[in-house]
């Protein structure tokens, strides 16, 4: 395994869209680069997003702003244009359709890389550090390499506090949503689902029924808010300060339009306003503002928050708030006890399925993933201080048990929030990933 130091080769973990982008990229950016592409799931580009042909999940972001290249603003509205009948620009689209996207760009870089750019179907186990550069242990093999990027999405789902060990080994509960199939639910009258975000949304509309009944749960019972129908004038005010300071300079905003324009304009800046704060700022955002954040900022498409509000005002949808105290797996189905928000008195109920949507986990140090548990246990990586993901510098690059970055190792997408907290759409992650397969490329070659 003696390195090319002629053609450099990068080892990319993960083929999401940013472990796709940073690999196409860098194919493009030298013709001197080699990259092999990682992904355990037998399909590379679309990751667990986009790899879906349910009709009900759409983009929740419009199509005119979800190209994969932030040089070429009009590459996804070009691509759709062609087909028939082509959506309108600001149309929300399918994500299947989207993830077609994707791997029409995958094919593509393969193609035009003439061999730079191998699609290798593994699971990443373990990584080492040689004299010459990195091996990365695959479950089909060892890959060397000079480089290794961790692209590795969002973790596996977080089991929430509560759950019954004998329920959570039933049927009866769902652990991963995006695992789950609806043709296997046809019993299920009365169902539970944990967590009332965009997974709650995509999991209700896809397991609706005639006579079926769903109760969403979480700590305050925030639903996300939907886009305006109509594209709204962008909003040109400054924000600054810490949590308290940019709570009352929003709410100002909102007053004199309308919000969503003002959570746009927001989210441009969120990255700077981050690096600006203290870690006991980014605590208390994280504490008492992230839940408002998140409903405001990831919203759904019109017409899908209007699918939910037909379902709440007929019964068939009950958002509560509350906590959930536990569940126990009986002969008749799920017993789950919760205290509602600002109550004092647990409230039990018996469903026939439950359904966890609280989301992946952040908390590095929980993951039972096989390379998370081997990288911390060689001191490569460290959690994040505040549970966002990966311990990272400013450039996104891992920081190891000493808090200093490992050369050749570097991380991009959600496990680097720590450093960027807008890290998890795509007009966020198509910047990233360029600027990461610069820095990458800059470093192979220098």
């Amino acid at each position: 395994m003696t390195p090319d130091r002629k053609h450099p080769h990068v080892a990319v973990i993960g083929a999401g869209f940013s472990g796709l982008m940073t690999a196409v990229h860098l194919t493009t950016l030298s013709a001197d680069l080699r990259v092999t592409l990682i992904e355990r799931r037998p399909v590379f580009g679309r990751g667990v997003a986009y790899d879906t042909r349910d009709p009900g999940h759409l983009l929740n972001v419009r199509l005119d702003n979800m190209s994969a290249f932030p040089d070429r603003p009009d590459d996804l509205a070009d691509w759709v244009a062609a087909r028939d009948p082509a959506p309108a620009p600001h149309d929300f689209i399918g994500r299947g359709l989207y993830g077609d996207y994707l791997a029409a760009i995958r094919d593509r870089a393969v193609a035009k890389a003439d061999g730079r750019l191998t699609l290798t179907p593994a699971e990443a186990l373990a990584l080492d550090r040689t004299a010459e550069g990195w091996i990365v242990s695959t479950s089909d093999g060892p890959v060397a390499a000079d480089a290794v990027v961790l692209a590795l999405g969002n973790l596996e789902p977080a089991t929430p506090p509560g759950i019954d060990p004998a329920l959570r080994t039933s049927a009866l509960y769902v652990e991963n949503p995006w695992a789950l199939n609806p043709r296997s639910m046809a019993d299920a009258r009365r169902i539970l689902v944990i967590g009332t975000g965009l997974t709650m949304v995509d999991t209700v509309l896809s397991l609706r029924a005639p006579g079926r009944r769903f109760v969403a749960l979480s700590r305050r019972g925030l639903v996300p808010r939907a886009h305006s129908v109509e594209v709204l004038a962008p909003s040109d005010d400054v924000f600054s300060g810490g949590p308290s300071g940019l709570l009352a300079q929003v709410r100002a905003a909102s007053a004199r339009q309308d919000w969503r324009a003002v959570f746009d304009r927001l989210r441009r800046v969120a990255r700077d306003l981050w690096r600006g704060w203290t870690p006991v700022e980014r605590s208390r955002f994280l504490r008492h503002l992230r839940p408002l954040w998140d409903v405001h900022r990831h919203r759904l498409a019109p017409t899908i928050a209007a699918q939910v509000e037909a379902l709440r005002a007929t019964g068939d949808l009950t958002i509560l708030a509350g906590r959930l105290t536990e569940s126990h797996l009986t002969d008749t189905g799920a017993q789950v006890c919760w205290r509602p928000r600002g109550g004092q008195d647990a409230v039990c109920e018996g469903f026939d399925l439950v359904v966890n949507c609280t989301g992946p986990l952040s908390a590095v140090e929980r993951s039972t993933r096989p390379l998370i548990r081997n990288l911390l246990a060689k001191g490569l990586i460290q959690p994040d201080p505040l549970g966002l993901g990966l311990a990272v510098d400013e450039a996104g690059r891992p920081l190891d048990v000493a808090g200093r970055p490992v050369p050749g190792l570097y991380a991009i997408g959600p496990l680097t929030r720590g450093a960027a907290w807008e890290i998890t759409a795509v007009p966020d992650l198509r910047g990233a990933a360029l600027d990461l397969a610069r820095r990458v490329t800059a470093d192979m070659t220098a």
